[in-house]
């Protein structure tokens, strides 16, 4: 099953989302609203626990609190252009400094087309286990957004 996968090992994820592109940056950006959606799966214990700094430079902590153990990713903010676009490196126990970009495009005031874009695994099955994980993620994001 392809679950985004480009030719060339990156990740990518398309899809839209009914709110504004500014509802959906700040679902990205504030750490407060990213508890609430940035899990993989549904069977979390409790909110991810995230803390950043989101300028470019900055840092960013994620934990995810799941029955399987609690993952820790972290990594540097590369790029901002305020509800448009934001770029991190990310580190997980499975990748190292890998590369995440993200888009956002406002189609209509209320329906914004999102692009998801991971890069630079080390290995094909760092890429499918992250690729599961993104999947996982976007449903959490998906579900949030329309509650």
């Amino acid at each position: 099953m392809n679950k985004g996968f480009l030719e060339n090992g990156t990740i990518e994820i398309k899809r839209t989302f009914n709110c504004d592109k500014r509802t959906l940056f700040d679902a990205w950006s504030n750490p407060k609203l990213m508890a609430k959606w940035f899990f993989a799966g549904q069977d979390r214990l409790k909110e991810s626990t995230i803390v950043n700094s989101f300028t470019v430079g900055g840092h960013y902590e994620l934990t995810m609190h799941l029955p399987s153990g609690e993952p820790h990713m972290h990594g540097t903010y590369t790029h901002i252009n305020r509800y448009s676009e934001i770029s991190f490196t990310w580190n997980s126990p499975i990748a190292n400094e890998s590369l995440v970009e993200l888009t956002f495009k406002e189609l209509s005031p209320n329906r914004t087309e999102f692009k998801l874009k991971h890069s630079l695994f080390p290995s094909r099955a760092s890429r499918d286990q992250h690729a599961n994980g993104w999947a996982g993620c976007i449903e959490s994001l998906e579900i949030y957004l329309g509650a």
